[in-house]
């Protein structure tokens, strides 16, 4: 279980996460929704571990993650984050590796059977001997959210995953194949974030949502419980509908509202 208790941060005098409280169950998937500078990739940073808040704890399974070593982080969770420069031209499948170290080490065998296995999760199969470099910003997109899968390994109850965007740059089909392979990490009992922009693919495969405005936690809950067209228009500043399509409630944000 991930557990955020009364997180706070500031860059220097700017607040950008106050007093946040929340959880993620082993097995449970939370989407972060917000409008931009809202919060979200700082408070998924404080989760990770990367930033110590100025005042509360995050725990992950109970300890504090704060006095955590990196290697024990990187044997606990994985993290997407959204930019993932990569600085050598390795291929495919070397960069995925780079993910399965911490718990394989130089176990080769068992290191690329991991490796192809995330890479089938997220539908590049075949790409192993393709350079990183020569991908579209989609497929790196793709191949770095199979590295953090790799991360987790195959036994993935009570780790964290954490997703800074995962459908960013992907056309609508991947950005949902994205989502399914993180919802799958939840169904395998990992405690999953994804930081997303749109309420729809949400609703679509998050348990629950928080919504977050300046820094504040404006909502946390259920899809059907925190979608709503007054609360997501004050999150975001600007007015939304929400429609029925074939039984599924879809948000849009309409240019104009008679």
């Amino acid at each position: 279980m991930l557990e955020i208790k009364n997180a706070s941060f500031s860059y220097a005098d700017r607040k950008v996460v106050s007093g946040v409280s929340l959880s993620v169950a082993d097995g449970e998937l939370v989407a972060f929704l917000g409008a931009n500078g809202a919060g979200k990739s700082t408070l998924l940073k404080l989760a990770s571990g990367y930033l110590r808040p100025k005042a509360g704890k995050i725990l992950l399974n109970g300890e504090d993650v704060a006095q955590a070593s990196p290697a024990a982080l990187a044997r606990r969770r994985a993290v997407l984050e959204q930019d993932c420069a990569l600085s050598f031209d390795y291929s495919v499948l070397e960069t995925v590796k780079l993910g399965g170290y911490s718990l394989f080490g130089n176990g080769e065998s068992y290191l690329s059977d991991a490796s192809k296995s995330a890479l089938r999760e997220v539908g590049l199969e075949g790409f192993e001997n393709r350079r990183y470099s020569e991908l579209s910003g989609g497929e790196k997109r793709r191949v770095q959210l199979a590295r953090a899968l790799c991360q987790l390994g195959s036994n993935r109850r009570s780790k964290a995953l954490l997703l800074d965007e995962p459908s960013a740059g992907l056309d609508p089909a991947h950005a949902h194949a994205a989502m399914a392979a993180a919802r799958r990490a939840a169904d395998d009992g990992a405690s999953v974030v994804a930081v997303l922009h749109d309420p729809n693919l949400a609703s679509s495969y998050a348990d629950k949502i928080a919504l977050l405005k300046g820094g504040l936690l404006a909502g946390f809950g259920r899809p059907e419980d925190v979608i709503a067209e007054d609360t997501l228009s004050a999150v975001y500043g600007a007015k939304c509908r929400i429609i029925s399509d074939a039984g599924r409630r879809v948000v849009y944000f309409p240019k104009k509202i008679d």
